[in-house]
């Protein structure tokens, strides 16, 4: 398993902890771009709601707007 797979491992058990209604700070860098990708996952299959993310870099908030 390469060095991606394992962040992307990591972000998708992080994920596991949000519930619907949570406030998410959404990081910055390589694993924190696999979390926002798995947020936005739920969000749209309807597994979670009313997620509030907050950005911690322009790169991020960036990714967040393309998700939408």
């Amino acid at each position: 398993m390469n060095m991606n797979e394992l962040k992307k491992r990591a972000a998708v058990e992080a994920v596991k902890q949000v519930k619907s209604g949570n406030v998410v700070g959404l990081g910055t860098g390589s694993t924190a771009y696999f979390a926002v990708e798995e947020l936005g996952r739920l969000l749209r299959e309807g597994i979670l709601k009313d997620i509030v993310g907050v950005a911690t870099s322009i790169e991020t908030d960036t990714h967040v707007g393309i998700l939408e």
